[in-house]
C-alpha cells in the first residue's frame, strides 16, 4: 500500500500510536480499579476494540513513515 503524502501517513501513525496508548491505559486502570463491576467487562471490551484500531492504523502506516524519516535522515546526513 502506497501512501504519497507524508504528514499525513505520518500523522495517522501518531493518531494510531495515541489510540493505542490511551485505551491500553483505560484498559489497565480499569482491571486494576474495579476488576469485578459489570460495566467495567463492557469498559475493557471496547478498550480492547480500540486498542486493535490503533495497532492496526500503525501497522498500515509503519512502512511509509520509515521510508519517509529514513528519506530525511539520509539527506540531513
Amino acid at each position: 500500500m502506497g501512501f504519497t503524502d507524508p504528514f499525513f501517513t505520518s500523522l495517522s501513525f501518531l493518531t494510531g500510536l495515541f489510540i493505542s496508548t490511551m485505551s491500553g491505559t483505560l484498559v489497565a486502570l480499569t482491571l486494576l480499579l474495579s476488576p469485578n463491576d459489570s460495566k467495567a467487562d463492557l469498559v475493557v471490551v471496547v478498550s480492547f476494540i480500540a486498542l486493535g484500531f490503533g495497532a492496526a492504523t500503525m501497522r498500515v502506516t509503519f512502512g511509509a513513515v520509515q521510508a519517509y524519516f529514513t528519506e530525511i535522515v539520509s539527506n540531513l546526513l
